[in-house]
């Protein structure tokens, strides 16, 4: 199991005994969270050493006492938000973030969504079962694991996946934590795990079903979340570390992250401590941190042989001909690698779920909507 000090994020951080009896408050935005709740166990020396990493520029950190000290290192970490005004709506976040033209496209990929599927989103915060917690949590498990398989890479979290499992279902009732859910009916399509903190939410694990990708379902979430943020009184939808193209074009409050170290005094094992920080800053800096995940990748890439159905033509169809066809009312397992084509007609036709219908022959399916016809071929590999 993996150990709870892996999970570091702030809102996390912040909550930890020892950040709350080293620092009196932390600010930010001209907020300020005042910690309160000191621990009385808490025992310090004179050569204790504290080390907080991933600590965002944008918080400043009080400390309690004059007697401690510290030592700010930049880290090479950038991180991406969207932070909006007290009264700000996501209608007039979009206004001041993008032109009409990009205001159009992220729009139609919610409205498109709401348009061909049967759509509910979902916040679970101070409430969940516990049927429902798993079921959402084994649904975001289930979409890592098959978007960084299509991608051939390991997600870099997936160690933590035991811990989070465990934990997070208390958090959410103790409205530390929550998860956010973009349903078809009552499957998942895109699950979102967040952490709170003040008026701060932190998407800190997020994945979508890879047979959806044609809707953006990554712009939805963060969308609907800012919507989320914007109606709750919050002023920070976090992203957190990594600058995927979706985050730079969301985000209005791109910062660099700190590692907060805080001592009493000088001493030989606090200069080490510093010089392997920087050290290591140095080393990501120059995207030596890159190769061993690569390298990682390639050697646990998953070797057994298995049948897939790759896509060997679409067609778009003039004429409906079914002559041949067998029209099935319900796709089974073996009809799922149909799904994504599915939903890629579907996005493109503008037609809902229920307004069409499926003829299969052996390896070649025909999609018919309401106007538009689609014939898909397959090839059955081996691999």
């Amino acid at each position: 199991m993996s150990n709870k000090n892996k999970i570091v994020v702030f809102p996390k951080l912040f909550k930890t005994s020892s950040v709350c009896n080293l620092y009196e408050s932390i600010e930010y935005f001209n907020l300020k969270v005042n910690n309160n709740s000191i621990d009385t166990h808490f025992k310090t020396t004179a050569n204790s050493i504290y080390s907080h990493r991933l600590v965002p520029e944008y918080f400043k950190l009080n400390l309690r006492h004059n007697t401690f000290k510290t030592k700010i290192i930049p880290q090479f970490n950038w991180g991406y938000s969207i932070l909006l005004n007290p009264s700000d709506s996501i209608d007039g976040y979009m206004q001041r973030q993008f032109n009409s033209k990009k205001r159009n496209i992220l729009t139609r990929y919610v409205k498109r969504l709401e348009t061909c599927f049967d759509v509910e989103y979902k916040m679970f915060y101070g409430e969940i079962s516990k049927t429902d917690y798993n079921f959402v949590m084994q649904s975001l498990y289930d979409m890592i694991i098959a978007r960084f398989e299509e991608r051939n890479e390991l997600h870099k979290n997936l160690h933590e996946w035991d811990y989070l499992c465990e934990n997070t279902f208390s958090e959410i009732l103790n409205k530390n934590a929550s998860l956010f859910v973009i349903y078809n009916k009552d499957e998942p399509i895109e699950v979102s795990l967040n952490y709170h903190f003040d008026k701060v939410l932190f998407s800190y694990l997020s994945s979508f079903d890879v047979d959806y990708s044609k809707f953006g379902l990554g712009h939805v979430e963060i969308y609907k979340q800012t919507e989320w943020c914007a109606n709750h009184g919050y002023i920070l939808f976090e992203m957190g570390v990594g600058g995927m193209d979706y985050k730079r074009r969301w985000s209005n409050n791109i910062y660099r992250y700190n590692h907060y170290i805080v001592y009493k005094k000088q001493s030989y094992k606090l200069k080490l401590l510093i010089i392997k920080i920087k050290l290591k800053e140095y080393l990501k800096s120059i995207k030596l941190n890159e190769v061993y995940p690569k390298i990682r990748a390639i050697f646990t890439k998953n070797q057994k042989r298995q049948t897939i159905a790759i896509v060997s033509e679409i067609e778009q169809v003039k004429y409906l001909n079914t002559n041949g066809y067998k029209e099935i009312e319900q796709m089974t397992m073996a009809d799922n690698h149909l799904k994504k084509c599915i939903n890629n007609f579907l996005y493109t036709s503008k037609n809902h779920i229920r307004d069409i219908s499926i003829y299969k022959a052996e390896n070649s399916y025909i999609i018919k909507g309401k106007e538009k016809f689609q014939k898909v071929s397959f090839n059955i590999q081996d691999c």
